[in-house]
């Protein structure tokens, strides 16, 4: 979280500038994973949520932040253990091209 408690609740209100402002989106990562990443922020969204109902369920108070969420995701281990065709750009396209019928 960060150290400003006053602008570190700016960012639990606005889920959307934690999320682009974590680790994918602050560089050194690649375009392409920037752009898959741009696509799952409903995905983490959920998987937060998730977390939070495990905690309720083992009757725990929910402290888990989103922020924190974010600080603790494996972003790059997520992203390396997809399959190459999940990747955005490096489809298998250009190594088997489409058919094409010629009638």
């Amino acid at each position: 979280m960060a150290t400003d408690e006053f602008f570190s609740g700016w960012l639990e209100d606005l889920p959307e500038a934690a999320y682009y402002s974590a680790a994918p989106f602050s560089g050194g990562f690649s375009p392409a994973a920037q752009r898959y990443w741009q696509g799952q922020r409903g995905n983490l969204q959920d998987q937060y949520m998730g977390e939070w109902g495990r905690q309720l369920r083992e009757n725990q108070t929910p402290t888990l932040s989103f922020t924190d969420f974010l600080s603790d995701y494996p972003w790059t281990e997520r992203y390396t253990a997809l399959g190459p065709g999940l990747r955005p750009g490096s489809g298998t396209s250009r190594f088997a091209p489409g058919v094409r019928r010629f009638y």
